[in-house]
């Protein structure tokens, strides 16, 4: 469309060959091709001159109101483009984001001040559901359950830990300096207070070792509420250590479990077939660097 109106302004196939940097055979032959869509004559050719026909006058303002529509269009695509690049959509679960989140934001913040991170504070299945739709850049939970659409990725491991009110663990000191430690065997005969997330099977099969896995119990929907309900004596309860920030600050008791230790791996989920936003790779490492930092990470 842009050769058919370069050569109806100047009028001259060789003239509008060269403006175009193509050879007039090759600009006659896609006019012919045009004249053949629209099955009617567009210019009147002679050896000196070539000149719009009706047809081809009324098909100019057409063409010309098409091609600014489509530039407009382009530069519409291009701010969107550009805007994308500079906002990173993460979707994670609450007790995460309350933990580690705000300090990850703060490191990834210094390496790219222009991008803006826009941070949704949701369920597992809801995390999974947005990165699936394509609502989020990226997701981040421990123990994904298994989803066709996603990809996963391990990027570190996580304690598992006890928590209670404070004075009920029989701690004993870290021999690295970290936290305190309890074996299974040591804890207390308190009420479990269980998650109805289906990763609480795995802690019934420690659970079991120990003749606990079967015992009446609570369960709840929000590890925050796990961490509430100990924090006030109600019983004992289970976390990964990404939770660890948000524990000491309601002022739980902490041990990390051993006898055996078990880790617990913490994801990175995206789209599968989409493309990584450039973004993700950087925000993964200040996540990743945070982590090790405060205690997080094993």
């Amino acid at each position: 469309m842009k050769a058919f109106l370069c050569l109806a302004r100047l009028q001259s196939f060789t003239r509008a060959a060269e403006q175009l940097h193509i050879t007039q055979a090759g600009l006659s032959a896609m006019m012919r091709d045009l004249e053949t869509q629209f099955d009617c004559r567009l210019f009147d050719r002679t050896t000196r001159a070539v000149s719009l026909t009706p047809a081809g006058l009324q098909l100019v303002p057409r063409v010309e109101r098409m091609l600014a529509e489509f530039g407009d269009a382009c530069l519409a695509l291009g701010k969107i483009s550009a805007h994308a690049k500079r906002v990173l959509t993460v979707a994670v679960a609450p007790v995460v984001a309350s933990s580690l989140f705000a300090e990850v934001c703060e490191h990834f913040g210094r390496k790219e001040p222009e991008v803006t991170v826009r941070l949704r504070d949701v369920n597992k299945e809801r995390i999974l559901a947005m990165v699936e739709s394509g609502e989020v850049d990226v997701g981040f939970c421990a123990q994904p359950n298994p989803a066709a659409a996603t990809e996963r990725l391990p990027l570190f491991k996580c304690h598992l830990l006890c928590i209670a009110k404070p004075g009920v663990l029989k701690l004993a000191p870290s021999r690295d300096g970290g936290l305190p430690t309890v074996t299974w065997a040591q804890l207390p005969a308190l009420p479990i207070l269980a998650s109805a997330d289906p990763s609480q099977g795995l802690i019934d099969a420690y659970l079991d070792r120990i003749g606990r896995a079967h015992e009446e119990r609570p369960a709840y929907e929000s590890m925050p509420t796990i961490i509430a309900m100990a924090a006030s004596g109600f019983g004992i309860g289970f976390v990964p250590s990404f939770a660890l920030p948000t524990c000491l600050r309601l002022g739980v008791e902490v041990a990390r479990l051993q006898r055996p230790s078990v880790a617990v791996d913490f994801y990175r989920i995206t789209k599968k077939g989409r493309e990584v936003p450039r973004l993700v790779d950087p925000f993964v490492a200040s996540l990743v660097e945070v982590a090790h930092q405060v205690g997080v990470a094993r």
